[in-house]
């Protein structure tokens, strides 16, 4: 009898396990196996070893180029530590608390999360245009065109304002979900700390903030992920080459160029696209590693 529900057990996650092998587990050793050969998509495919990533780190115009997009990405990487994930905890706080018109700010935080940062992005080469872009405008018609700017042909400004475009496009989802968290916590606990004469600064350092950690750890990787697999919104912002002196340039986007964008010597090579795959998903696996490792000396058991 034990032995039939085991099977039953097996029948019921054979398909999901089966379906996930074929289009996730497969084509991660698939590409590991491209990495090392040279290999247009299309007739023989050349063994080559170690030459792809020989050329990644060191070749004279190959090697400045990545450096700098996973510069970009470890910019980007700090953003969501540093600024991004405590913002979204900050108005998730002071939803909790119920500031004024809470549910109003609760609403407009999360609708421009279901908007796909590919409009958004698009509409904003719109509005920061140097040319017809409505802000330069509204500058104009003020009467201080100092004011002006070429924004993301500006490689002092692009960056920032990418950032402050994904915050307000995607910060809604951490904010929502560190809201769900903070009022999942018992009731009990919150009266028993004012009974037992907790303050608000208390309460928020001992209470609130150990109690949101997992969600926090749940945020952060999600997070680092989407950090080091940017795409979508530099490349439109940006332009398929990073933007002015590739201010705006990051890994995937390398990837894409010299891929399928024939960047390095003038034809695609699906192997050398491999190589660069490969080095991201050690990096991400390296970075997500450590960080759980990190965040689990914080980890708090109610």
């Amino acid at each position: 009898m034990g032995n039939l529900k085991k099977k039953k057990h097996i029948l019921f996650i054979a398909p999901g396990f089966i379906l996930y092998t074929i289009f996730i587990i497969l084509p991660i050793f698939y590409v590991f196996y491209l990495s090392v050969f040279e290999w247009s998509g299309l007739g023989e495919m050349k063994f080559i070893g170690l030459e792809n990533f020989r050329t990644l780190f060191f070749n004279e115009r190959m090697a400045p180029t990545m450096f700098n997009a996973l510069k970009n990405n470890l910019k980007y990487l700090l953003c969501v530590w540093l600024i991004i994930t405590p913002f979204q905890y900050l108005i998730a706080y002071l939803l909790y608390i119920k500031i004024p018109a809470y549910n109003y700010i609760k609403f407009m935080i999360f609708m421009p999360y279901v908007i796909s940062s590919a409009i958004v992005s698009f509409f904003a080469t719109l509005l920061f245009d140097p040319n017809i872009g409505f802000l330069n405008k509204i500058f104009e018609w003020l009467g201080h065109p100092e004011w002006q700017s070429a924004w993301f042909g500006d490689p002092d400004r692009a960056f920032k304002l990418m950032i402050v475009l994904i915050i307000w496009q995607g910060a809604g989802s951490g904010i929502m979900i560190f809201y769900s968290n903070l009022m999942d916590i018992s009731r009990d606990i919150m009266d028993s700390c004012r009974i037992d004469g907790c303050n608000e600064w208390q309460r928020f350092f001992r209470i609130l903030l150990p109690l949101s950690l997992p969600s926090c750890a749940s945020i952060i990787t999600m997070s680092t992920i989407w950090a080091l697999a940017i795409f979508d919104m530099p490349f439109i912002l940006g332009g398929a080459n990073g933007g002015v002196n590739g201010c705006l340039d990051f890994a995937n986007m390398v990837f894409y160029r010299y891929t399928f964008g024939s960047g390095l010597n003038g034809k695609s090579n699906l192997g050398f696209g491999a190589s660069i795959c490969v080095l991201m998903f050690v990096i991400m696996l390296f970075v997500t590693v450590l960080q759980n490792k990190f965040l689990s000396k914080f980890e708090y058991d109610m």
